[in-house]
């Protein structure tokens, strides 16, 4: 039975959401992107460009810190917004530092560590260092991102025996897991209000569920990569959907034992649940090649197009409001 509030709530949320990316493009045109035309010349690749511009730096202040101000019933402040803003923007520079660059581990923690004691050695991380100084410059909890960015660094060290492809299920779930968690509580460390111990435990759930749908919607591209994920290991998408509703119970579980007002609770859910939804839809689309291979998931038997599931069509778009509105918060009330 869908639920009414859920539905009621629909367009304020999807309101909030258009007007939050405005502000946010708006910021970024105004301070990031005319940043990054002093590297239009660098060795920065036209993709880690647009990894900046439209989806991290876009995406983390507007979506993710978003959703942090719902829950504490204030918006983001400017320092917040810097802050957010270029913890975002240097998220796919760190990244390629471990996948594109293959950067020494003992030079990736030396970064990670402390920007202001580094000299670049080149353009990627020269602006990577510029970014992470202006995070922590905008910053009330200066301790509190480098800590937790020493467990994104630890959770990406991990990351990388998943080109491995001897790992065991449990292990393979343990660092995805793990690797969302931190990555959360890293944005997390950007917002001015305490972190209590009933939230932090609640938005590590809630990471650890986002990276289990990054990787159900990069099936395709893990597999070409040789990455090992649980999704490209697993023969039934079941056992991929079993996981993901455990986790997404526990999220709401634990959010009802957060100390937030009941209201902000349900809209925090509701706003998080317009983007958890679209995992079941590309776990829908993916199961749907096992009646071609004798009903078990075999990722190394399809092509492109049976695993990238596309999200802007409209019958997906639909699916993912179906659940949506389904979605069951009547334990937070």
């Amino acid at each position: 039975m869908k639920t009414a509030s859920n539905i009621i709530n629909f367009p304020k949320l999807l309101f909030k959401i258009v007007r939050a990316l405005v502000r946010q493009k708006a910021f970024m045109d105004k301070h990031l992107n005319p940043l990054l035309e002093n590297y239009a010349d660098s060795d920065l690749t036209a993709s880690d460009i647009i990894k900046i511009k439209k989806y991290y730096g876009l995406a983390i202040p507007a979506i993710l810190g978003e959703a942090f101000c719902i829950l504490r019933g204030k918006a983001l402040t400017r320092n917040e917004r810097i802050s957010l803003t270029y913890l975002g923007a240097l998220t796919g520079l760190y990244d390629d530092f471990f996948d594109k660059l293959y950067t020494p581990e003992d030079r990736i923690l030396e970064l990670t560590k402390d920007p202001y004691t580094c000299t670049a050695s080149n353009d990627h991380e020269e602006l990577f260092i510029h970014f992470y100084k202006l995070a922590l410059e905008h910053s009330s909890a200066l301790e509190r991102i480098k800590d937790a960015f020493i467990a994104v660094y630890e959770a990406q060290v991990q990351s990388q025996l998943q080109r491995n492809s001897n790992l065991s299920t449990d292990q393979i779930r343990e660092i995805t897991l793990v690797k969302g968690a931190v990555s959360t509580l890293f944005y997390r460390s950007a917002m001015a209000n305490p972190l209590s111990e009933s939230e932090e435990t609640m938005l590590y759930q809630l990471g650890s569920l986002t990276q289990l749908e990054n990787d159900i919607f990069d099936v395709y591209k893990d597999d070409q990569e040789d990455i090992t994920t649980l999704v490209t290991t697993t023969n039934k998408i079941d056992h991929i959907r079993t996981l993901y509703v455990h986790i997404h119970r526990k999220i709401v579980e634990l959010l009802k034992e957060t100390e937030f007002p009941t209201k902000n609770k349900i809209l925090f859910a509701q706003y998080v649940n317009l983007t958890l939804c679209r995992g079941y839809v590309c776990l829908d689309f993916l199961e749907l090649n096992e009646a071609r291979t004798n009903h078990l998931f075999s990722v190394k038997d399809y092509s492109r197009k049976d695993l990238i599931c596309d999200m802007e069509k409209s019958k997906n778009i639909i699916k993912t409001f179906n659940y949506y509105a389904a979605t069951d918060l009547s334990v937070l009330k």
